[in-house]
Order: structure tokens, then sequence, then C-alpha cells
């Protein structure tokens, strides 16, 4: 049985990994007084005493406003703990799977889903220190696997951390009446977590590199709130949800991701549904999960 290390293991993510996979592996879930990503000397003897045969680094600040307000204590956290993981992850031969995001995508003028390949310049701070992490992760730990990860939803779970998203969001104004605004100039993948906590022991035999990791979607954000309103019993999307053609004047925010490179180097075992066909399997089997 595999020792996997999961920082961040009580967030969105790490809750719902190690709900599903704590019968197959021996699963570390370390707290932040037992180890904090931001002192390597925390964590370098954490690795020494627990010898992880996989990391799978999830531990971050996500809120991209906050980052925003809080640049130098993103970096420590989102920079440097990465680093301090990759450099630990090295020292034991660990397999490190780092959880990125697509925001290094925002910056980006390309319309359509975007490949791992093109060049990034991200416009916010999150995006920066993503890109910034994922090149110290593969620069410091051989065979690490990065994954851009995309926006990710589910409904409320008992004893599982759940954050407003993409469906609570909705549901919730359906529920109270109360009118929600989305962008029409924007294009981005939304994900199921349960299909990124599945296909997640499968990266452990990825080569090392960089992989797109969620969804497709060629929709825009507006139109994705439309159908998922309209999957909810048939309900007309009129009085709840409303366009905003203002947002990102400049350029058409895109991060859409294109998943191509992930599902050939699995071998097909990592195979997304796109962004719709997952939402309405969620409409159809999501409390049943």
């Amino acid at each position: 049985m595999k020792t996997i290390l999961v920082t961040g293991a009580s967030g969105f993510v790490g809750s719902r990994f190690v709900a599903r996979w704590r019968s197959e592996y021996n699963i570390l879930t370390p707290t932040h007084a037992e180890l904090d990503i931001t002192d390597y000397a925390s964590v370098s003897s954490y690795f020494v005493q627990n010898s992880p045969d996989v990391v799978v680094h999830l531990a971050a600040l996500s809120n991209t406003g906050y980052c925003e307000q809080n640049e130098s204590e993103s970096y420590r956290v989102n920079v440097e703990g990465a680093y301090n993981i990759a450099r630990a992850s090295a020292m034991c031969g660990a397999k490190m799977i780092f959880f990125s995001s697509d925001q290094v995508y925002n910056g980006n003028l390309e319309s359509g889903l975007l490949s791992e390949d093109v060049t990034v310049s991200p416009e916010n701070v999150y995006g920066k220190h993503k890109l910034e992490a994922e090149e110290r992760v593969l620069a410091f730990c051989p065979g690490a696997v990065v994954l851009r990860a995309t926006w990710m939803y589910d409904k409320e779970r008992e004893g599982m951390y759940t954050h407003a998203n993409f469906v609570t969001n909705i549901s919730k104004a359906v529920k109270e009446r109360t009118p929600l605004v989305f962008p029409v100039r924007e294009y981005r993948g939304i994900t199921w977590v349960r299909e990124v906590v599945e296909f997640l022991p499968q990266t452990f035999n990825l080569p090392m590199g960089v992989y797109n990791y969620g969804a497709e979607n060629d929709m825009n954000t507006y139109e994705t709130a439309c159908c998922y309103c309209e999957m909810l019993a048939g309900l007309s999307a009129g009085p709840i949800l409303n366009p905003d053609y203002d947002r990102y004047p400049w350029h058409e925010r895109n991060i859409s991701i294109s998943t191509d490179k992930i599902f050939r180097a699995s071998g097909g075992a990592i195979c997304f549904s796109s962004t719709i066909s997952g939402l309405r399997l969620f409409v159809e089997v999501g409390n049943e999960c």
C-alpha cells in the first residue's frame, strides 16, 4: 500500500480525495502545526519521519482577490511553499503531484481551447505565482507532475469543506430568486470535483511535465450558467441570470483548456467529461454520490 502525503487535506479537493481513496492508500493528512509548508525545516523533518511515496500538493491560497491584495503572503504560500515541498520530495524520492491553475492562462489572447505549449503571461498575482511555482517544482523535483486545474464545483457534503462555487451559487439564486451576473466575454472550463478526485491516482504514473487537468468548455461563462439553470427542472435562466458585457473590456478572458495531452499520456485513462456533460451528470446523479 503506497503512502500518499496530501497537503491541504482538509480543503475542497483534499477532503474528497481522502474520503474516496483512504481504503486504497496509506494517506497522510498533516495539520498546519505538523507540517508548515512555508518552513523548510518543518517540511524536511516531516518527510524524513514519514517517507511518502507520492505527494499531492494541494495546500495554497486560492482566492484570487485575496492574493491580489496580499501579494507577499500569496508568494510565501503559493511559491515558496510549493518549492519547499518540491525540495523535500526530491530529497526522499517521492513523486510530486502539484496542483497549479488554469489562471496561468489569464492574459492569453488566443481563442479556443488552450494547450500546454502556448506561451503564458498571466495578468493576476495568483496566476503569476502559480506559474513561478510550476517552474520551481519542475526544476527541483525530478519526475514531478504539474496539473493546471480549472474552477471546480460540488454540492455540500458532510465532513468535507465546500466553498461557494458555480453550482451552489446558481442553486441558491434559483431557490431565493436572487439574480446573478455572469460574464459574456469569459471562457473557462468548470469541472465536477468528483472527476478530479477519481482520476488523481492515474496522474501518479504520468511522465514529468505540465498537464491541463479538468473539463473542456467552448461556451462562455454566461452561456454555461444558462445551460445549467435550464438543467435544473427546465427552469428559464431569464429572471435569474443576467449577462455582463462590460467585464474584461480590453480583451476576452479565455482560460479554457485542452486536455488532449493528458488523455494521450495516460493512454486514455484520464478522460474528463466536457463542462456541459459533467453538469448534466451532476444534476442526474450528484445527490447519490
